[in-house]
């Protein structure tokens, strides 16, 4: 799915896939309080959705996982009249995303500083097994990280907006496509998958 050398700053390019991470400065947590993931959420709508499509995510106390795909190049250029470098649109508008949340938390917490890790990591994917374990990964992250006992029990993924019938930005019914159908879908994610069939992809197991 990745080259051996792996980039965790892949340029984005039009149509293709990637793993989206990032965490928060010092380790510190980015969500403190309901409202924030939900916020977060707000601002990735309002600054990326028209840009990337989300097929799974996942928001931690201190970390975030989002598996995006970047639209078609003719979508992208119908809503600007100039010719656009996507990786330099994408930059800035993670940039915008990143600063404004940060300055609600901050405000909010009566802190300073940088609230996330300085560069956000991005891995360029392929369509191939490990990108079913890869989603099988984010969901699972809570689980793996002992905030809860179930991907069931984890409010803000995409876990539980995938199987139901709700109103959602995400790709669903491609994502459900992929695995073969709901129940499919469901029955992967029983499985309890191996460190080290998760972490092909070249994430650091300490850091996410």
């Amino acid at each position: 799915m990745i080259t051996k050398k792996i980039d965790y700053h892949a340029p984005f390019e039009y149509e293709s896939f990637y793993h989206i991470y990032n965490r928060g400065n010092n380790k510190e947590n980015l969500f403190y309080e309901p409202k924030n993931y939900t916020y977060f959420l707000e601002n990735w709508k309002k600054y990326l959705a028209e840009y990337l499509d989300v097929y799974t995510f996942c928001l931690l106390p201190n970390h975030f996982h989002f598996l995006s795909q970047v639209k078609p190049e003719k979508h992208i250029l119908s809503l600007s009249k100039k010719i656009i470098d996507i990786n330099i649109l994408l930059e800035e508008q993670f940039r915008r995303l990143f600063i404004t949340y940060s300055q609600a938390i901050n405000k909010a917490q009566n802190r300073t500083g940088s609230l996330f890790q300085k560069r956000f990591k991005r891995i360029k994917l392929n369509r191939d097994e490990y990108f079913y374990r890869l989603v099988h990964y984010i969901h699972y992250n809570p689980v793996h990280h002992r905030f809860c006992n179930s991907v069931e029990d984890w409010k803000y993924s995409s876990f539980k907006l995938i199987k139901s019938n709700k109103p959602t930005l995400l790709k669903r019914k491609d994502l459900l496509n992929w695995f073969g159908g709901l129940k499919q879908f469901l029955e992967f994610h029983k499985k309890e998958l191996k460190v080290s069939n998760i972490y092909p992809f070249g994430i650091d197991e300490a850091e996410t």
